[in-house]
C-alpha cells in the first residue's frame, strides 16, 4: 500500500508538471488564443498544477505519518475531484476528467486505507 501512495505521488508530479509544461508553452492546444481570459485561465491554471504536483516534496518524508499521508491525499483527492467535475461539468477533456477522476479515487481509496500501512495511526 506505500508502494501505491509513493506511486501516486510520482505519477501526479509528472502529470501535472506535463500539464504545467503544455499551459505554459502550448495553451492554444486547449484555449482559444484570441481570448485573453482563456489564456489568462490557462496560465493560472499551470501554476495550480505545479503546485499541486509538489505535493510529493512535502510529503515524501512523512509517507509513513498517518497524519501527513492523510492530509496530503485529502488535499489531492479534493484537487483531483473538483477538476474532474469541474471538466465534466464544462463537457470538455474527456481524457483529463478520466485521469482526474481515477486519482480521486486512488486518493480515497488510500485515504480510507492509510492505517494499514502507515506507523502509530492511533497517535495521530
Amino acid at each position: 500500500m506505500k508502494k501505491l501512495y509513493s506511486a501516486i505521488l510520482i505519477a501526479n508530479l509528472l502529470i501535472e508538471c506535463v500539464g504545467a509544461f503544455v499551459l505554459f508553452t502550448m495553451p492554444e492546444i486547449l484555449v482559444d488564443t484570441g481570448n485573453a481570459s482563456a489564456m489568462l485561465w490557462a496560465r493560472n491554471y499551470g501554476f495550480v498544477a505545479l503546485a499541486v504536483g509538489s505535493a510529493i516534496f512535502w510529503a515524501w518524508s512523512y509517507r509513513d505519518s498517518f497524519a501527513a499521508a492523510g492530509a496530503v491525499v485529502g488535499i489531492l483527492f479534493s484537487f483531483h475531484l473538483a477538476i474532474a467535475v469541474a471538466l465534466a461539468i464544462a463537457n470538455t477533456l474527456f481524457a483529463d476528467v478520466v485521469v482526474h477522476g481515477a486519482f480521486a479515487v486512488l486518493c480515497l481509496y488510500l485515504f480510507t486505507q492509510r492505517s494499514k500501512w502507515c506507523l502509530n495511526p492511533a497517535a495521530a
